[in-house]
């Protein structure tokens, strides 16, 4: 015995919640003000979100192309005293990050 189920077009498929306008506006006011400011600011002009679905869009954001680099400068840090260290590489030029090594 088989079950037959005819696929109606629109009907399974989710649909997204935000449309591009509405992400395209949370992610510019997450990139500019971040966190629990952002949520303030979106709440204001009457957008219910969490700070942390802000910060989702902030990560989603891709990293802008980093080029060729003339002068690198490098600093290390300590993110737990002797236990996590990394090193920051910039751009002196421009004074971007480059990259972050562990």
């Amino acid at each position: 015995m088989r079950t037959f189920a005819e696929q109606v077009t629109g009907l399974t498929r989710r649909r997204a919640r935000r449309s591009e306008p509405l992400r395209t506006m949370l992610t510019s006011i997450g990139l500019a003000l971040a966190g629990r400011a952002a949520a303030r600011l979106a709440a204001k002009v009457g957008i219910r979100t969490s700070r942390n679905s802000l910060l989702r869009l902030v990560r989603a954001v891709p990293d802008p192309a980093v080029g060729s680099v003339r002068v690198l400068g490098a600093d290390d840090f300590a993110i737990k005293r002797e236990h996590h260290y990394g090193t920051v590489l910039i751009d002196c030029e421009n004074h971007r990050v480059v990259d972050l090594v562990p």
